[in-house]
Formats: C-alpha cells, structure tokens, sequence
C-alpha cells in the first residue's frame, strides 16, 4: 500500500475508533490491570527493534513469552478484548509513525525468532494484519514455523491488489472467527518451547 494512502487511512481510523479506543482503555484498568497499556519490544523492518503497544488483555505476572502458557491471566474481559482485536488498535499509530504497514509480516520479539532465517520477512514492516494472522484467525492457532513461512510467502508475493485481497479476508475473518484456541496443547511449537523453557530453567 503507498506511504501516502496508509497516513490518510491511519488517520481516518484513529479518529472514527477513538471512542473503541477510549473504552478499552477503561475496560483494562478497571478489570485487568493499571496501566492500560501494555509496552513490549518487538523487531521491526532490517531487524531494528521498536516500543510495541497494545491495550493490556492479560492481569500481570510471570511472562513467558508465549501466550498458551499464560492463559490463567487472561479473564472474561481480557478475550473479549482479543476476540474483538480491540488490544491491536494502539498499532494504528504505529503505522502513522511508519514502524509498521496495514498488510505485512506478523510483529514478533526478538527471542522468539532466534535460529530461523527471518531475512526474507525482514525485508518490508511489521503487518497490522497480513497472511499469518489470517491462518490464526481461521485455524485458532498459529505454529511459529508456519509463520515464518507465511510471512515470507507474502514478502515474496506482495502487491497493492494481494494487500486489499488480505485487508478484505481479515476483515470478514474479524466477524466469523471462533474462539482463539489459546492452549494449543499437543502442537509441535508448544512442544518445543516448553522443553526450552525446562531445560532453560534448569541451567
């Protein structure tokens, strides 16, 4: 999408969700936790690493890093704040700030993406939605490997009309979406984090 046409339609959205924007806000400090925002750092486009913000989902406490770990934080509140993508509105402001584009690779941290080859994703910004999120929006869970193949697919394929196509999915995907699966028990990325984690705890 051309630079010029994401800063007017950053613009415009900004101010047509502020009072969705506003809400949530209330919502998180009131039954999740203060302050509302939560900061995290995730790498950006050439691997420059960036202040991520998004509205806090989940009460605080021990990070892991991966989200199907921490399920005991996340309340009522916290999924319908996930279910609705109502947490991924502050990155509209990143997009204004350039750090980000509407179509593109999944954000990640930096240590989740240690010994793989992120070159290709690297390439372009971090995506407000893109292919990856889609495959979470309609399988409910995401493998980090299918991920990184799915980001590199559309480094590799994008294009002004491909970004509309995947605008267009992600938006009727919003509203007929299940339930994230949070606790993808059993899948080849929990399995191999969670023996990381152990093995890392015990050096």
């Amino acid at each position: 999408m051309p630079r010029l046409l994401e800063i007017i339609a950053a613009l415009v959205l900004i101010v047509i969700t502020l009072p969705l924007t506003l809400f949530s806000l209330l919502i998180s400090s009131v039954f999740i936790g203060f302050p509302p925002f939560y900061l995290s750092r995730r790498t950006g486009q050439y691997g420059v690493e960036y202040t991520h913000p998004k509205i806090r989902s989940m009460k605080k406490g021990k990070e892991t890093g991966r989200v199907f770990f921490e399920t005991h934080r996340i309340n009522f509140w916290g999924r319908l704040l996930r279910r609705l993508h109502l947490d991924e509105l502050p990155e509209l402001f990143l997009i204004l700030a350039g750090r980000m584009s509407f179509v593109g690779p999944r954000a990640l941290p930096a240590s989740l993406l240690r010994g793989m080859d992120t070159s290709i994703r690297e390439g372009v910004r971090p995506g407000w939605t893109g292919l990856a999120q889609l495959w979470l929006l309609r399988k409910g869970r995401l493998d980090k490997r299918i991920q990184i193949r799915l980001d590199s697919h559309y480094v590799k394929r994008r294009s002004p009309i491909y970004d509309l196509r995947i605008l267009m999915a992600t938006l009727a995907g919003v509203f007929s979406s299940g339930t994230l699966n949070l606790d993808p028990g059993g899948s080849a990325d929990r399995i191999s984090f969670e023996k990381n984690l152990r093995d890392g705890s015990n050096q």
